[in-house]
């Protein structure tokens, strides 16, 4: 027993990508929320960052496209009424381990380095939401190079 756990860490630690998360809907919306809220900060959203969420959403939880645009067009629908980042960020820190929230992070950098700048609101927005998932600057540091590599 002790060799199979010992085997998927080092699968798991090798793999780029996480395991899908157990798909829950509740935790999905909120880390595509985030992801939207990223995507938004700079006061607009374009298609390439729709796309690089709705990707994001599906190999993270393993859903199709069809569920991932369908949880993006609900929560634009919802775009009115503010996201309280406590209530989605404490939610995702109590379904998900360190190393999946380092890579919820990731993802957010990914949606915020993709038009290749990060402006203030960016900057604060990504400083803050590492702090409320208890993510280390370090972890948050090493979780921005992921992104920026993913994108090169």
């Amino acid at each position: 027993k002790e060799n199979a756990v010992i085997e998927f860490l080092k699968n798991w630690v090798s793999s780029d990508n996480p395991h899908p998360h157990e798909q829950d809907d509740n935790l999905v919306e909120a880390v595509s929320a985030l992801l939207l809220e990223a995507a938004m900060i700079d006061g607009q959203i374009d298609s390439a960052e729709i796309e690089q969420t709705k990707h994001a959403i599906c190999s993270f939880f393993d859903i199709s496209e069809a569920q991932a645009t369908q949880t993006i067009q609900k929560l634009s629908e919802d775009a009115g009424h503010k996201h309280e980042f406590h209530s989605l960020t404490k939610q995702i820190r109590e379904s998900c381990d360190y190393e999946e929230r380092i890579y919820i992070l990731s993802m957010l950098w990914q949606i915020v380095l993709a038009d290749d700048e990060i402006d203030q609101l960016e900057s604060n927005l990504m400083r803050r939401l590492s702090g409320l998932l208890f993510v280390s600057d370090v972890d948050s540091g090493k979780a921005k190079q992921q992104a920026r590599t993913r994108l090169a």
